[in-house]
């Protein structure tokens, strides 16, 4: 069980490791033309949750370097303030993972360890500027802009291109990353989100997809998630099926640790990951 948990810290943690698409393509520069893109970029953000709350059951598939294994858990969110991550086997909680806006925590049930670090403490958070709210927009199946709490104030920052029967929204003025956010234009709805580098040089790829919507709190969510690290030496990924989907508010937003577990330094957990990638 300690493999799987940091197995799926490994298949995280990659995010920061990944790059995105560039694509050349330019919109029209006509005023209606602009008007039309503004209102698809507005119907692409209304698609979001408007529930503080979201939660589900999950089966969770995790592959790293093609070593599989799968569990059971629980996925708990409220937006703005904690994504919790429980993973169980056999009916028993083996592994949390705790995200909120002010640190990380990661907590081993089986050998009562656990770590805790700010985003800026964990360097590959940091260094590819990965935080809270680009983890929640990814979780919650919305568009973001790194660094920023507020996509609406930052929408004039995307670049549309139409292929198909989808839509892309392309952000590419980001200073080391570029991300492609694919609608799917009949319905606006978020498909999947593509992170990889500006230059040949390099080679990571981070890809986030979602599948079989269902509606939650009068919107669409997804109960399918896939994602997938590639290039980088390692292949690393994981699924995620979500049911018993509901907007409960009625859970404890924040983990007690207990007096009997030991705290690792972020370091330690770094070094775990680095372990893991090898």
């Amino acid at each position: 069980m300690k493999y799987f948990l940091l197995t799926t810290l490994v298949s995280l943690a990659f995010l920061t490791s990944c790059r995105t698409l560039q694509n050349t393509q330019k919109p029209s520069a006509g005023a209606a033309h602009q008007s039309q893109e503004q209102q698809y970029k507005a119907a692409v953000v209304s698609k979001a949750q408007t529930a503080q709350c979201v939660t589900a059951k999950i089966n969770m598939d995790v592959d790293a370097d093609g070593k599989q294994i799968s569990c059971g858990g629980s996925l708990k969110m409220k937006r703005d303030d904690v994504i919790q991550l429980s993973l169980t086997f056999l009916g028993f909680e083996v592994g949390r993972l705790e995200f909120t806006p002010k640190d990380v925590l990661v907590v081993d049930r089986i050998h009562r360890q656990y770590s805790r670090a700010s985003y800026a403490e964990v360097d590959f958070l940091h260094q590819a500027g990965l935080d809270f709210y680009a983890l929640q927009s990814l979780f919650w199946n919305e568009i973001f802009t790194p660094g920023s709490r507020d996509v609406r104030s930052q929408l004039n920052r995307f670049r549309l291109a139409a292929s198909g029967d989808y839509t892309s929204l392309l952000l590419t003025d980001a200073p080391k990353l570029n991300y492609q956010f694919l609608t799917r234009t009949s319905s606006a709805l978020l498909d999947r989100v593509t992170v990889d580098g500006k230059t040949a040089a390099d080679q990571g790829q981070f890809v986030w997809k979602y599948d079989n919507f269902t509606t939650l709190g009068g919107k669409l969510f997804p109960t399918s998630m896939a994602v997938s690290i590639s290039g980088m030496g390692k292949k690393a990924g994981f699924t995620l099926a979500l049911s018993r989907l509901n907007n409960d508010t009625d859970w404890p937003t924040r983990t007690t640790i207990s007096s009997k577990y030991t705290q690792i330094k972020a370091t330690s957990l770094l070094d775990k990951l680095a372990g893991m990638a090898q």
